[in-house]
């Protein structure tokens, strides 16, 4: 009690500021992770700060570029020491902001030694870790990350191989020592290793830039990718370098997680991607897996244009603290979703089929979200949100700026086409936007206004009210399926499901798309495999007859739950005109409900629409290669 009598009356709780009396770090903070024991999934941090007496003000990572929230997993951190010349510190959390440490550092002490375990039951298996810095780091306040140098080191099994956009500076066993690279850097430089791992140069022919796919995962069949995938991916860099005719980065590595134990989806770095197989260790083995896996990779490795090098004004900060501005999101996620998806076609990763049935999907899915009728576009860039639960998703509207900015994006490249009689398209504004500066990875930002010019000066047009109206609009005022009919193609709905959608029910795993039976555009039910109802749709027969998330179908028309049955009572219903018993157990009861619906089944697809120019065929062919470097 007596020691913390001191540290109170010591402590300085003044918020640090950027001004010109900004703090300079005194020298290179040495940071050790190690994982001694992978069946514990336990990571050790060691920190070695170099460090002046006095207040000290410590940040542990909250706005993670590409999180898009302040969800650094602070709450994880466990065992925090601080420590100096061997004799502990007492430190404080700022509380305000659980993110922030207060300590004093002693008189005579130079170097501040700091020390915490992190669990990481979803970033690591018995067979190999995929390392993001920023769970592992603390960092100082007061000093932007770019002038902070770190000097990192990972200490993993000997006989594990690894993928990374850092330098190497040396490994001897079980311990890798990193170059040293500023805090920022680090951050956006994860590393995968692990006992099953391969690496395959996709560096294009004649090019000094090298791109790598490093793959890890729990067995070697998890990593036995054919070659018609890897000739995919080969594509891939040629097609990117032939729509941008740049690059940004020094090398780039597409860093490729293939477990069935750890997390899914990806996050974007400026010269590497954190994949994570949404199909796991099948990726590679099974033809529906890789189709809905196909765009993950081209997603991220486009963001290394729109988003690490190019970047809404408001996503940059000076540190991981400052609250970050989101309402761009629509361009950062929105444009990468259609420019990604567009190159996972022209690079042969899906057939021009597949993204035709994939985007019906999605249009049918957000010409099915009940809440574009109160929430617009913009709201849901602003209020980020990626652990809002399942339940009335269609009503709440989550995170639409991938999806619906996708559409909003088509909209664009096809009124640029009809226009221009099809001179030009999105890729001019692409290049033209993206592709300035090639070799330096230094951050632009932009703002709308920005946005609104560059595609003025490549097709003439009010852009700033065509975009405005679509972001802020609700409902009818956004034309959400204008740029499908533009395209010379049309929505429709069969009883037959496309591939895309049959994957979807049947191996799941689709991130944003959701795994389960997708009646939503029929009797307005979305429900697991096992009958548990997930959503319903707002107004729809579903929730009329009184059904709701929560619930867990037992039968239908007196036929015990399945998929199949479900299928096979809304194919009846549309025949008999009677309308479907559902029993559903809700808090230990079962209820009879009525869903009264002939409608039968009901699954998207695009049709030509006769008479008209076919833009998408244009849009999906791949571009000559040999632009860029």
């Amino acid at each position: 009690m007596k020691r913390l009598s001191w540290f109170f009356c010591a402590l300085t709780l003044v918020a640090p500021s950027f001004t010109a009396a900004a703090q300079t770090a005194p020298g290179p903070v040495a940071l050790t992770v190690s994982l001694p024991d992978p069946g514990q999934k336990l990571l050790y941090v060691h920190e070695v700060m170099p460090v002046t007496p006095g207040p000290l003000t410590l940040y542990y990572p909250k706005w993670i570029p590409g999180d898009h929230s302040p969800d650094g997993p602070i709450n994880d951190i466990m065992g925090l020491e601080f420590s100096g010349n061997g004799q502990r510190i007492a430190w404080l959390r700022d509380e305000l902001d659980r993110f922030t440490f207060h300590l004093t550092v002693p008189a005579g002490v130079h170097q501040l030694d700091i020390s915490f375990q992190f669990p990481s039951s979803d970033r690591v298996t018995n067979n190999l870790i995929d390392l993001t810095w920023d769970h592992v780091s603390l960092y100082r306040a007061g000093t932007p990350t770019k002038d902070q140098m770190f000097e990192p080191s990972l200490a993993i099994p000997a006989d594990w191989r690894y993928g990374s956009a850092l330098q190497t500076e040396k490994r001897d066993g079980k311990q890798i020592t990193f170059k040293p690279v500023p805090y920022n850097t680090l951050v956006d430089s994860p590393v995968i290793a692990g006992k099953y791992f391969r690496q395959i140069d996709l560096t294009p022919k004649g090019s000094s830039v090298h791109r790598y796919l490093d793959m890890v995962g729990d067995s070697a069949a998890a990593i036995a990718i054919t070659d018609q995938q890897s000739a995919g991916f080969h594509h891939l860099i040629e097609q990117a370098q032939a729509l941008f005719h740049s690059h940004h980065y020094d090398s780039y590595h597409l860093l490729l997680t293939l477990s069935d134990h750890t997390a899914k989806g990806g996050l974007e770095h400026h010269q590497s991607s954190d994949d994570k197989a949404r199909g796991g260790s099948k990726m590679f083995a099974d033809p529906a897996h890789f189709m809905l896996d196909a765009s993950l990779l081209p997603h991220e490795y486009t963001h290394s244009w729109n988003g690490k090098f190019m970047r809404p004004a408001g996503l940059w900060q000076p540190d991981f603290e400052q609250p970050e501005k989101t309402r761009l999101l629509w361009v950062y996620e929105g444009l990468t979703v259609y420019l990604g998806d567009t190159l996972t076609a022209r690079s042969g990763l899906w057939s021009p089929a597949t993204w035709r049935d994939v985007l019906a999907y999605r249009a049918a899915a957000m010409a099915h979200r009940t809440g574009r009728a109160w929430r617009p576009l913009i709201d849901t860039t602003i209020a980020v949100d990626y652990s809002a639960p399942e339940a009335w998703a269609n009503w709440r509207r989550q995170n639409d700026f991938y999806r619906e900015g996708e559409l909003l994006w088509l909209a664009v490249d096809m009124k640029i086409r009809g226009l221009s009689h099809g001179r030009r398209s999105i890729d001019d504004f692409a290049r033209a936007f993206f592709g300035i500066d090639n070799g330096s990875f230094v951050t632009h930002t932009y703002d709308f206004d920005d946005v609104v010019a560059a595609l003025d000066k490549i097709q003439p047009y009010d852009w700033a009210t065509f975009l405005h109206d679509w972001v802020y609009g609700t409902g009818d005022e956004v034309p959400l399926l204008s740029g499908i009919e533009a395209s010379g193609w049309k929505l429709v709905y069969t009883d037959q499901p496309s591939p895309y959608e049959k994957a979807l029910e049947n191996v799941g795993m689709g991130e944003l798309e959701g795994h389960g039976i997708n009646a939503m555009f029929s009797i307005g039910l979305f429900l697991s495999t096992d009958g548990s109802v997930k959503d319903v749709l707002w107004q729809g027969p579903a929730f009329k007859a009184g059904l709701a998330p929560g619930m867990r179908v037992v039968s239908i028309d007196g036929h015990a739950w399945s998929a199949q049955v479900l299928h096979d009572a809304i194919a009846a219903a549309q025949k008999s005109k009677q309308p479907l018993q559902i029993q559903a157990r809700n808090d230990g009861a079962i209820a009879t409900y009525t869903v009264r619906y002939d409608g039968g089944l009901k699954y998207p697809h695009l049709v030509r629409i006769p008479g008209t120019t076919d833009y998408l065929k244009a849009l999906l062919a791949p571009l000559p290669a040999g632009n860029g470097s």
